[in-house]
């Protein structure tokens, strides 16, 4: 297990060491392999923040999936606690009674999911031995099992806000007892979510759009935004040309915002560009496509579903555009950053595009009915020269300011905040910028 470093101070010729500030993560899911955004995002972040803080991690694990990689998970903290547990395979028989069971109850289904007895004990336990500055939840739909902790300055770390993606579901549903389930887990999340952020002494999350959200929500002034991060140095442009008339779109097919829009892209976007290009394809790369998705594509010529891949690089450098056609979701989505960042021309909704100050027609076209989508993607297909211009500006936007490093640096600012601590590295807590602009 890594340690934080000691930092030092001078004061008057005399040096002084000082511990970084002591923390305690729970992160529901184990962090490897890094193939979802939220799982990008904080292993990236804790890869970062290690260097910074004493973390103690707390995170689930499947014993035979995971235990293969418990050592890359110690490298990201000086201490690492693994919860054994098994996670219901989703769309599976047992999945549907849970959803069954829990659909009545008064709190959100995905929240009632994510609550352990074993995890809230060994919360409690941590906090009883070890004398800590700060505890952190990542993701709002755990957070239930930090209701005993009430003794600490604490974090939720809110990738997304929660309950728009429900409401987007209840507005996007047409078959009434579908709108039904999702007016109901709205209406929860959203006084759930309310109350939750209320409980924590801080709230942090990953855009300026969703910490205005929450503030309207809840009333609350200690909700901090940092931006976005991606690993310009992993995703680079390829130096092969791509292939003529193709389209890639990346993420995990299980989460029902993309599938959602890989949907919505297949059945109401893609006909209008074969009207213009009839050879264009489409590759989806990512984990566990719905079985109502493969048997929607099984009809439509061009369409290839390739699952969880080790590396999508290959794939997504092979294209020519790379789609983000969603319609669903909150938060901000790290797959744009990583194919920008590779220099690709990326086409995408502006709820796909949502808290990334992203410029349309600059480094990135955004569109949201299926005839603009569609005529953004037959002209990036057309135009090599334009295609170019907007993958290189799209590099340069992410390259200059988005890094984890320059995104960790603003964490840390807010953590050491929230504990009501002075930074170990000298910053004044809450003056982190990004590009000489106040973060948050």
């Amino acid at each position: 297990m890594s340690i934080a470093p000691q930092h030092e101070k001078h004061f008057f010729g005399v040096t002084i060491h000082m511990q970084p500030l002591r923390v305690l993560i729970y992160s529901q899911r184990f962090p490897f392999p890094m193939d979802t955004g939220g799982k990008i995002r904080t292993g990236q972040l804790l890869k970062q923040l290690n260097k910074k803080l004493q973390i103690t991690l707390v995170t689930n694990m499947e014993k035979g999936k995971d235990a293969g990689r418990v050592e890359q998970v110690k490298a990201l903290c000086a201490e690492y606690h693994p919860i054994s547990w098994k996670e219901a395979e989703k769309y599976s028989i047992r999945f549907f009674l849970k959803v069954i069971i829990r659909v009545f109850s008064s709190r959100p289904i995905s929240v009632v999911n994510d609550y352990s007895k074993k995890v809230e004990q060994k919360l409690c336990e941590l906090v009883r031995k070890q004398d800590f500055d700060l505890v952190i939840c990542d993701f709002l739909q755990p957070s239930l099992n930090f209701e005993k902790i009430e003794s600490l300055p604490s974090i939720l770390f809110e990738h997304n806000v929660e309950y728009v993606i429900p409401e987007r579901h209840y507005l996007n549903s047409k078959n009434f007892f579908i709108r039904w389930f999702w007016k109901s887990q709205w209406n929860k999340m959203e006084r759930y979510e309310k109350e939750a952020c209320q409980k924590f002494t801080g709230v942090i999350v990953v855009s300026v759009q969703d910490q205005q959200c929450l503030k309207k929500l809840t009333g609350k002034r200690e909700i901090f935004a940092i931006p976005t991060g991606v690993d310009a140095n992993y995703f680079v442009p390829t130096l092969e040309p791509c292939a003529k008339n193709t389209l890639v779109f990346s993420g995990s097919m299980d989460w029902i915002p993309n599938e959602d829009g890989i949907s919505y892209f297949v059945s109401e976007i893609l006909p209008l560009i074969q009207k213009h290009i009839p050879d264009v394809t489409l590759t989806v790369v990512g984990r566990n496509p719905t079985p109502a998705l493969k048997k929607l594509a099984e009809n439509v010529r061009g369409v290839e579903f390739v699952g969880r891949v080790d590396d999508v690089r290959p794939f997504i450098g092979k294209c020519a555009v790379y789609i983000v056609p969603l319609r669903i979701g909150g938060g901000t989505r790290i797959k744009i950053f990583e194919a920008m960042a590779m220099g690709m021309a990326v086409v995408s909704t502006s709820i796909g595009a949502e808290g990334l100050p992203v410029v349309s027609d600059k480094n990135c076209l955004l569109a949201d009915s299926p005839e603009r989508f569609s005529d953004a993607v037959v002209t990036l297909l057309h135009d090599e020269t334009l295609r170019q211009q907007i993958g290189r500006a799209a590099r340069k936007f992410v390259e200059d300011d988005f890094t984890w490093e320059k995104v960790s640096e603003v964490f840390s600012s807010i953590c050491y905040e929230i504990a009501g601590k002075p930074s170990a590295h000298g910053d004044k807590p809450g003056n982190a910028k990004i590009n000489g602009t106040d973060a948050f």
